[in-house]
């Protein structure tokens, strides 16, 4: 779910007590972001709990850096293996963002689009595919088709069709994905790599088992060549690669 602010900075005023306070909470946030990414999310959950409390006390409900640490503190939930929490987070997050931004406003959009994942994670499929393809849409229209955010939403409109049994449609989606990607940004692009992986899985789920292999292993040499051999995406692309080569799923 790539919606983590890491902003470590609020805006608001910096003189005496008040600004001590500030720091403390962007310090909070930032410590949660970092447990976060070491994998301790029910830590990450309990620091913005408490962040959250102080930001809505010392800054206000509606102030831009609350929504922020609110929508952290949604991914988090979600990340900690808490799906109908997060859900509940994220349409709270939805609901304040349109009110104060608007609909389409890109922030709202990011809220929605977490919204989305929060839905697939929660076995809620039919949810996610309806609002996966309305931010699709919208990023589309407003970025382009190759923008990073409009790949990022045509993903997880795929994974949703996916996660819901709609494989050969997850297909038809993430093909033309690649495709945007390799053209706009290149094959060695961390973005067009997701897209590849993604694509290579939804093959594998068909029984296609010689593209998703070729896939993985176009994906794995491109991410190793842009992050190294021992970056966690990397790690995980050669962790799917030889699952998906296991005799097992090829029914040897």
């Amino acid at each position: 779910m790539a919606w983590w602010n890491r902003r470590d900075k609020p805006a608001a005023p910096r003189h005496g007590t008040r600004a001590e306070r500030v720091e403390a909470l962007a310090a909070r946030n930032a410590e949660a972001a970092a447990r976060l990414a070491d994998g301790d999310a029910e830590e990450a959950v309990r620091l913005l709990t408490s962040a959250v409390a102080g930001c809505r006390a010392l800054l206000g409900d509606d102030h831009p850096d609350t929504l922020v640490v609110e929508g952290n503190l949604a991914v988090a939930t979600a990340r900690a293996d808490r799906p109908r929490e997060a859900v509940d987070l994220l349409r709270s997050a939805v609901d304040v963002r349109a009110r104060l931004l608007g609909p389409d406003d890109p922030r709202t959009l990011d809220a929605r689009d977490a919204l989305a994942t929060g839905y697939r994670l929660a076995g809620r499929h039919a949810e996610a595919v309806d609002l996966a393809a309305v931010v699709a849409d919208v990023r589309r229209r407003d970025l382009g088709p190759a923008d990073v955010a409009t790949l990022a939403a045509r993903t997880g409109l795929a994974l949703a069709q996916a996660a819901g049994g709609h494989l050969t449609a997850a297909v038809t989606v993430l093909d033309s994905a690649l495709r945007d990607a390799e053209f706009a940004l290149g094959p060695r692009s961390v973005h067009t790599i997701t897209v590849r992986a993604a694509l290579a899985s939804c093959l594998a789920e068909l029984g296609r088992t010689g593209e998703a292999v070729a896939g993985l292993e176009r994906a794995l040499t491109d991410c190793t060549e842009l992050l190294g051999p021992d970056h966690p995406d990397t790690r995980a692309l050669a962790a799917d690669l030889i699952d998906v080569r296991r005799p097992q799923r090829l029914g040897v």
